[in-house]
């Protein structure tokens, strides 16, 4: 469990908080591509950690993000006149570039003059993997772009869509990387379809995966699970989270056999958050793909019309059908995104109360990420700035091991193989300790005599 204190400090993004100054030290995505189609094209609402913003493409086809008030007098910018290289308020006709500049301001004699004292507020953007990143930072403390694999494909690689999630970002990030519910929220009760990865055909009585490595690196962190092989041998299969909100969640999931998978959460404030749903192929989907994603329902859940939320939500019980559950999957829910929101949007509520959770063994993933990043903040907040936004260079989503990698079974990995798995990721591992005991109890206070 985590204190109240230490609660509070991890969920709150706004603003002057730690974790929110954290957050704004990294680029992260703002909107989708698809949001803002044309040059001159009508302004979007956006907001990020409590900040309300609008976007808008000027008109040369670039895309800006600035605050949702002009700064005159506080009129709404969402209702401004897109045209020739700015965006204008309807109040009194002040206009801002991308960089925030006030560039016209006609209401007045002197304006040439006093446009250039005025300025709104705007944050950097780039525009990659068919979504818009902004970064909301010092500028001083501007670090390069992730070179996130998906960033250097072509748009006709990548298939990127988002949904507007009812609870705060860390609930749901959580979810991404908790080894055990897979086979349990996400299992069927016949054969699986041959979209969805074998071990889900589980419940209470199939195997679990046990962590056998966790391990800091400059640019986040990798866990490392297992699964018996018989004859005294264990699989093991790596994975990645990479701060402060990526990880590669669902790649099982993907379809085709070199896709690729990133998710992506952004809070909106500490009540709601952004998930952006990515995956890519670098030899481009195929049109069974692209259609699985766009129109089966499956990998991607349909939204409801005219919005990013998923169709199945919790003002419809997200679909719950207890015929489905008796009979055919272990949840009642279909598809299986909204099988995991069913689960984290009402935790003790839309902010998890971590004061009342009992954590076991299978949850050191979980507590070893709320360490790193609540160091980090708690750093911050003292003074002290964090590297691990310019360490996000030549990243590797996946391990490049093909498959998993078979090895005698063993309760924690060595050395070795760690860093072979950490040089599969093009990762850097934090420092020359690699935590091999994974005894739980190191990161619990206290955990039940039969966890």
């Amino acid at each position: 469990m985590l204190s109240a204190e230490d609660n509070e400090l991890i969920t709150q993004t706004d603003r002057g908080t730690p974790m929110g100054e954290l957050f704004r030290r990294f680029w992260l995505p703002a909107l989708l591509s698809e949001e803002l189609p044309a040059k001159n094209s009508h302004p979007v609402r956006v907001k990020i950690m409590g900040e309300k913003l609008v976007a808008y493409r000027d008109s040369d086809g670039n895309p800006g993000v600035i605050s949702a008030y002009c700064p005159h007098r506080g009129a709404p910018m969402y209702y401004g006149r897109n045209e020739e290289g700015g965006l204008r308020c309807l109040y009194h006709g002040w206009k801002y570039d991308l960089t925030g500049q006030c560039i016209d301001m006609p209401n007045i004699p002197n304006g040439e003059i006093v446009k250039k004292r005025i300025q709104t507020i705007a944050y950097p953007t780039h525009e990659a993997a068919n979504m818009i990143w902004i970064y909301m930072g010092p500028p001083e403390r501007k670090p390069p772009f992730p070179e996130f694999p998906a960033c250097a494909l072509s748009k006709e690689n990548i298939y990127a869509t988002k949904y507007e999630i009812d609870c705060n970002w860390l609930q749901a990030q959580e979810g991404d990387f908790d080894p055990s519910h897979v086979q349990f929220i996400h299992s069927t009760l016949g054969e699986p379809s041959p979209l969805m990865a074998p071990t889900w055909r589980g419940g209470p009585n199939s195997e679990l995966a046990r962590s056998v490595a966790l391990v800091n690196t400059e640019a986040g962190v990798i866990f490392a699970n297992s699964m018996s092989a018989g004859d005294g041998q264990m699989n093991v299969t790596a994975s990645q989270f990479m701060l402060p909100c990526y990880s590669n969640a669902g790649h099982k999931t993907a379809t085709g056999p070199n896709v690729q998978a990133m998710n992506i959460r952004v809070p909106i404030d500490d009540e709601h958050e952004m998930h952006f749903r990515v995956r890519w192929d670098p030899e481009g989907f195929s049109d069974e793909e692209r259609w699985e994603y766009t129109h089966g329902g499956y990998v991607f859940p349909l939204h409801e019309p005219g919005t990013y939320r998923a169709l199945e939500n919790k003002e419809n019980d997200y679909g719950y059908n207890p015929v489905l559950q008796r009979h055919f999957n272990y949840s009642g829910v279909v598809p299986f995104p909204t099988q995991d929101l069913m689960m984290i949007e009402d935790q003790w509520g839309p902010i998890q109360d971590r004061t009342q959770e009992h954590l076991v063994a299978s949850d050191v993933r979980i507590i070893f990420v709320r360490q790193r990043l609540i160091e980090m903040a708690k750093a911050l907040e003292n003074g002290i700035e964090p590297d691990e936004p310019f360490k996000m260079t030549d990243i590797h989503q996946l391990s490049t091991v093909k498959g998993p990698l078979v090895l005698p079974a063993q309760a924690s990995l060595s050395d070795d193989v760690v860093r072979e798995l950490a040089a599969g990721f093009h990762a850097r591992i934090l420092s020359d300790e690699i935590p091999a005991d994974l005894d739980a109890t190191k990161l619990i206070d206290a955990l039940p005599a039969d966890a």
